[in-house]
């Protein structure tokens, strides 16, 4: 697989080490914050810090601030993840330009790579073997949450809980966010993960193990992008080796 960063870029961990009164001046900023990962070793929840940063949007056309969160917590069936990257998908800006009606204030960014360095209480033994501490992961920007009736036929992408809490309400699937300002408490809402920060917490069902071969800032999009074209090839279209076939607007999706 090839992948274009030129194209569709990450943003790294390290961005995040700005101060907290730093503004995003623009969309087109994210496109050109590609650096390098931060590999720091895996941790558990004793040794996390007591508050991170991250991106908050909060009226179209206005710059994202970066503000400090209380560390997120992971509920059962969750795991919280050190993002290493995130990238920046285009249905992003559409919220950032006030082109898609979401709830504000909230932090966008659903393209994530990172590390598990938590999971929530309760959570089943199966899924904690899956996903253990330390684990390199790839989210996926459609959170299936494995129990409504479209996940238990194989139709993550058509989640219940996932369009009717996180996409109408900006929460996970109990409705509640995961995300409040260190300042105040204030509740944030999330758009998917609320992957532009240095910590996200996700449903477990929406993880998948990212081969350590794979640098993080090229993988962030797997689970956006790259699933969005392969989904449309093999399931819809049934493309099959040897085909020809024309591209209408290639795009950061197309070009995968």
């Amino acid at each position: 697989m090839t992948f274009y960063p030129f194209i569709r870029r990450a943003i790294s961990s390290k961005f995040f080490s700005v101060h907290k009164s730093h503004l995003l001046r623009s969309p087109s900023t994210f496109h050109h914050a590609l650096t390098r990962i931060n590999h720091s070793p895996s941790s558990s929840y004793s040794s996390l810090p007591s508050y991170m940063r991250a991106a908050v949007f909060s009226e179209p056309n206005k710059p994202l601030t970066i503000q400090e969160f209380h560390m997120p917590r992971p509920k059962a069936g969750e795991v919280l993840i050190k993002i290493k990257a995130c990238g920046v998908c285009h249905s992003d800006l559409h919220v950032i330009k006030g082109e898609i009606p979401f709830p504000s204030p909230c932090v966008v960014g659903h393209e994530i790579t990172g590390e598990v360095v938590e999971h929530g209480p309760l959570t089943d033994r199966k899924t904690i073997e899956r996903l253990p501490i330390g684990a390199h992961v790839v989210g996926a920007f459609i959170m299936p949450c494995g129990n409504c009736s479209y996940c238990s036929k194989g139709h993550d992408d058509l989640c219940e809980d996932f369009f009717a809490f996180n996409r109408a309400k900006g929460t996970l699937y109990d409705g509640e966010t995961r995300l409040f300002l260190h300042r105040d408490g204030k509740p944030i809402y999330m758009y998917s993960m609320g992957g532009l920060a240095e910590y996200c917490v996700t449903p477990a069902h929406g993880v998948s193990i990212l081969p350590k071969s794979l640098p993080y800032t090229e993988s962030a999009i797997l689970g956006c992008a790259v699933f969005t074209a392969y989904g449309a090839m093999a399931h819809a279209a049934e493309v099959c080796p040897g085909d020809s076939i024309a591209i209408i607007g290639i795009g950061g999706v197309g070009s995968r």
